[in-house]
């Protein structure tokens, strides 16, 4: 939450909420919120399980109150990510000569899916799914005139820094998807947008990141029709050739 949405929930201004994160010994609200985060971190795994379903009493609790959490987490999307970045993270991504998309542990097979999408939709796309020496031979691919899409949350890893100076070194366009937004970094990011993971403390979620990718793939899709219809056209048609018979494939 922004000064001004911390404000507005407590009933205060937000030039209050700027000096109570001072108060407390810290240079800005940004300082106080990373701070948080990193404590956050360290809250483990089983105790985040734990914490998420201790509280359901059947199995169908657990899917109303996993829907119920969905959409508060993507009503914070939408506020967490203004219009205009998300037009010029679009803008980059459909100007690309190739898309890249990175993430690691589960965030891997939703750089996986971005990059399947895109595919399916006649932009060439690929993943970076890898976080240790192996990553150098991914980097290799990354040249002039590409963009990547990174999926770093909390802490920016030594591979996304690696990856940030490779990119910059090349000319490739970085948008960065994280839950902790305006950290520092020593190479330029194009964009950076939000995407939490849920509530603070409890298992969890991707729900949002998913939302986020898939729009991403659209609004490029959508900034080249002509290109997308024709990829989905071939596919139709080597999908008849494979099965015998006409299969249609749904966009999504």
């Amino acid at each position: 939450m922004s000064a001004r949405e911390i404000a507005s929930a407590v009933g205060t201004s937000d030039a209050t909420v700027v000096r109570t994160a001072q108060s407390l010994g810290y240079e800005s609200l940004r300082e106080l919120r990373r701070s948080l985060a990193d404590d956050q971190d360290d809250v483990d795994l089983s105790a985040r399980l734990h914490a998420t379903i201790s509280a359901s009493a059947s199995a169908h609790d657990v899917l109303a109150t996993a829907v119920d959490r969905q959409v508060e987490a993507l009503g914070t999307l939408l506020r967490r990510v203004p219009s205009g970045d998300f037009d010029r993270a679009a803008a980059i991504l459909a100007g690309a000569s190739r898309l890249w998309w990175c993430g690691t542990g589960p965030s891997a097979h939703l750089a996986e899916y971005a990059a399947f999408l895109c595919r399916r939709l006649g932009t060439p796309s690929g993943s970076l799914t890898h976080s240790g020496t192996d990553h150098a031979d991914e980097l290799l691919a990354v040249q002039p005139g590409d963009a990547v899409v990174v999926l770093a949350y909390g802490r920016i890893h030594p591979y996304v820094r690696v990856l940030l100076q490779h990119a910059a070194k090349v000319g490739a366009q970085v948008v960065l998807i994280t839950d902790a937004l305006h950290r520092s970094s020593p190479e330029p990011i194009a964009v950076q947008l939000g995407a939490g993971r849920g509530s603070p403390g409890l298992f969890a979620t991707h729900g949002p990141t998913i939302v986020l990718l898939e729009a991403l793939v659209l609004a490029v899709a959508g900034a080249d029709t002509a290109r997308s219809e024709a990829a989905l056209t071939s596919l139709n048609e080597l999908r008849r050739s494979i099965a015998g018979k006409r299969v249609d494939v749904d966009p999504e």
